[in-house]
Formats: structure tokens, C-alpha cells, sequence
């Protein structure tokens, strides 16, 4: 068995799983994830991804769905138990993602990012088009033929064209005007975040192309 490896749970097994989880933070957030995932989707048809290791001791968990025509890949909630942080188990666990949806050949990768995982996406390559009604940060992407490893060059090297694709109109429903309704204290956030983002904030991009 590889060091590292990923197993999907299917409902029973994730109550399981994150009953053990001690620190309270990550405990909230899996209960979250898990009604999240009971109001939006069937665990008949997909579950859980864990990342775990040798021992099965599961180190990072991440729910995605791959549409029913293969087109694109929604990565939703990631998250890390407490003992197992700082370790890159996130990103090992996203680009062996990736690389199953590239096997699959899926077109394309959509993902919000709140404002407190911007430190974790952006070393990672992820850019956005612009902020969602309740403050995220929009990414609609191409899905890199070589997987997460090559989402910065795929980025730096496409023209805003290539990049956007067929997803004009769901992007802008998704982000059109919407840092205008922003209440005062989302206004501050935004913007400090895209100057932390810089260059991987594409708004003006989005803009200036539709």
C-alpha cells in the first residue's frame, strides 16, 4: 500500500471517522460539511475523499462532485484535523483530485475560496474572477492537463480567453456587481484581499473581455 492514499466514505463511515476527531473547530466544521452534503447531494452517488496513510489513520478530507456529464469538477469543503496540520496533507489530498479528474478527462475545475483560505490557495496557483453574493471568491478555471502542478503556468500562460472559455455567463452571474452590494465590513475584506491577490484577482480581466 502507498505511504499516502485516498478512500471514499460513504455517510456511515464518515460519522465514523470524524467522531474522533478531538479539536472542536475541525469537529464544527465536519458536522457542517456533512448537512451541507445532506442538502445538496446524494451520498449514494459520491461521499467523502480522505487522504490517509499507511496506518488508515485519516489525515485530510475533501468533498468534490464531478458532474453527471463530465465536465467539470466542484471542489467545496477541505478541511484538516488539528494533529494532522502543517504537514501539506491539503494539497497532497487536492492534487491527487486533480489527477483522477484529469484521467477523467473533465474539462474544468470550479472552487470558492473564503477569505481566510486565500494563504492556503494562492501558493497553489488558484486565481479568481471575483467575489459571490455572500463574500467568496470565485474560481472557474480550466483543468490543467497536469493537474494542480500546473494550474500557475496554465494561468500565467493563457490569455484571458482561453482561461474564461464557455463559462462567461455563469461567471458573471456568479460575481457581476456583486462587490457593490458587499455591507461595509465585507467591503474592507475585499479589499485588502485583492491586494493580497494581486495579478490572480481577474476581475478587471473578466471585465474588460465580456
Amino acid at each position: 500500500m502507498p505511504a499516502l492514499h485516498i478512500e471514499h466514505l460513504d455517510r456511515n463511515t464518515y460519522l465514523s471517522s470524524v467522531a474522533a476527531i478531538a479539536d472542536p473547530y475541525t469537529r464544527r466544521f465536519a458536522d457542517m460539511s456533512l448537512q451541507w452534503w445532506d442538502r445538496h447531494f446524494s451520498w449514494k452517488a459520491h461521499g467523502c475523499t480522505v487522504l490517509c496513510n499507511t496506518d488508515d489513520e485519516h489525515l485530510c478530507y475533501l468533498f468534490y462532485k464531478i458532474d453527471r456529464y463530465g465536465d467539470y469538477i466542484t471542489f467545496h469543503n477541505i478541511f484538516t484535523p488539528d494533529l494532522y496540520r502543517r504537514q501539506g496533507y491539503a494539497r497532497t489530498l487536492l492534487g491527487m483530485v486533480f489527477m483522477l479528474a484529469v484521467a477523467r478527462h473533465v474539462s474544468r475545475f470550479r472552487i470558492t475560496s473564503i477569505s481566510r483560505a486565500l494563504d492556503f490557495y494562492l501558493p497553489l496557483g488558484f486565481a479568481y474572477w471575483g467575489v459571490n453574493s455572500e463574500g467568496d471568491y470565485y474560481c472557474d478555471l480550466p483543468l490543467p492537463q497536469q493537474g494542480l502542478e500546473g494550474l500557475g503556468a496554465m494561468i500565467t500562460e493563457s490569455d484571458t480567453a482561453t482561461l474564461i472559455g464557455p463559462a462567461a455567463d455563469f461567471i458573471e452571474k456568479k460575481t457581476g456587481g456583486t462587490e457593490t452590494r458587499l455591507s461595509p465590513e465585507q467591503t474592507r475584506i475585499y479589499e485588502a484581499d485583492i491586494r493580497k491577490m494581486g495579478r490572480r484577482f481577474m476581475h478587471d480581466d473578466f471585465l474588460a473581455f465580456s
